[in-house]
């Protein structure tokens, strides 16, 4: 299957990428205290979550990958088009909070901080060239503030699968599963080919 940027079909583009330094004051919180935080986040179309890692032995730059909320009767529902911020996937309230609910019992430690901070267009993380994130990073941001989590690669895909139960959209759920299968993750029943009109 012949993909173009962003896709399965590895290419050589950039080895690595660091996001910006936040000047927001982050607190780390116990892991009670971060899945409440988690499940207190307002759901509506101001709420994101982003995933992003660049292994080391990429051979191509791995694109974030973003969810966001739309209403059940948006156009946009079920689809994962490129924008500044990354791959962005377009799922339910309802598959939201699932995601949520989650992350929160993920396991992942987390930094929050009550200002909302935007995410940044992955041009800006492309330019600020450096050795690569160490871990995976999940940013959530809602209207309450932002928490940040760090995955270490070594945890990646255990971390990870549990969530696909979280996704009912398909194309959000193949764009995750992506994610993974990227990361050398295994994952049952992926179908590489099943979007060959992705761009």
């Amino acid at each position: 299957m012949k993909e173009n940027r962003g896709r399965i079909k590895r290419r050589r583009f950039l080895q690595g990428a660091v996001l910006m330094p936040v000047a927001t004051l982050m607190e780390t919180l116990p892991e009670t205290l971060s899945e409440a935080w988690l499940l207190g986040c307002p759901v509506d179309q101001a709420t994101a979550v982003r995933f992003f890692y660049n292994p080391e032995w990429a051979e191509y730059f791995h694109f974030p990958l973003v969810f966001r909320v739309v209403p059940v009767v948006d156009s946009r529902l079920n689809t994962a088009p490129m924008r500044p911020e990354g791959r962005t996937a377009y799922i339910s309230h309802e598959d939201m909070k699932d995601m949520l609910r989650a992350l929160a019992r993920s396991g992942t430690s987390w930094t929050v901080s009550s200002k909302v901070e935007p995410l940044d267009d992955f041009h800006t993380m492309v330019r600020h060239l450096g050795p690569g994130p160490a871990a995976l990073s999940i940013d959530v941001v809602c209207s309450k503030g932002t928490a940040r989590g760090k995955v270490e690669p070594a945890k990646i895909c255990n971390t990870l699968a549990p969530l696909d139960t979280a996704l009912k959209t398909p194309r959000a759920l193949w764009e995750f599963q992506a994610l993974r299968f990227n990361y050398g993750c295994k994952v049952p029943g992926f179908k590489v080919g099943a979007y060959p009109e992705r761009r």
